[in-house]
């Protein structure tokens, strides 16, 4: 019985006592179902305490608002104030005398668009009229008579003078029109005249400078 005994205990694998090493290499198991991978490590807890100063940083570098966020009824209110802003009285009569000269250029191109307008526009503006001289000369013999008070004679010889003129530029008008209806009848056969006699005067009187429209063409040109 002794060596039966001592045989059993011979043959029994000895049972030692399980180390640290022991246990972690006990832990490195393979995962049920997927075999030759072992079962991953389990990530280390994050520590509890104080946050990192570089977290903090970061977190606190974001500007700031300076008001609260405004709501929907505000934010209409300003997009309504963009579109229909407020202006100024000087800047509503400066808008105001914009948009009206704006809207007499255009009535004025289309009124002056005819052709009949623009070849008496041409017509004037190639040739020499005295009644460009007729303002000037009006303003000289004005200053003149203030002239009278030395001698009456004076008086009497801006007076002759400012006649004279005012008729010679009636003469130049009538030839004027006289020329143009020559004209109008081979450019434009069968273009009425109403309204036309006027409007060549008007514009022949005028300081070439300040003609409405400008002219187009030079003094001579063939138009």
């Amino acid at each position: 019985m002794a060596l039966f005994r001592r045989g059993t205990q011979d043959t029994e694998p000895s049972k030692a006592p399980r180390t640290a090493s022991s246990r972690s290499a006990g832990s490195s198991r393979l995962v049920p179902g997927s075999p030759g991978r072992k079962r991953p490590a389990a990530a280390p807890a994050e520590p509890r305490g104080p946050v990192a100063p570089a977290a903090t940083g970061a977190r606190t570098s974001a500007p700031k608002k300076d008001r609260p966020t405004p709501s929907r009824k505000e934010a209409e209110a300003a997009r309504r104030q963009r579109v229909n802003r407020t202006l100024t009285p000087k800047e509503a009569r400066r808008l105001n005398s914009q948009q009206s000269r704006e809207q007499r250029m255009r009535s004025m191109n289309v009124r002056e668009a005819t052709p009949e307008k623009a070849l008496l526009r041409d017509y004037v503006d190639t040739r020499r009229n005295l009644g460009e001289f007729l303002l000037p000369s009006l303003v000289v013999i004005l200053a003149a008579s203030f002239l009278s008070a030395l001698d009456q004679r004076i008086s009497a010889i801006t007076t002759l003078a400012m006649y004279l003129f005012i008729l010679a530029v009636l003469a130049d008008c009538a030839l004027m029109w006289r020329g143009y209806k020559r004209v109008l009848a081979q450019r434009v056969p069968g273009a009425s005249t109403r309204g036309l006699m006027m409007y060549g005067v008007n514009r022949a009187i005028q300081i070439r400078r300040f003609r409405m429209p400008a002219p187009r063409l030079k003094r001579g040109d063939t138009y």
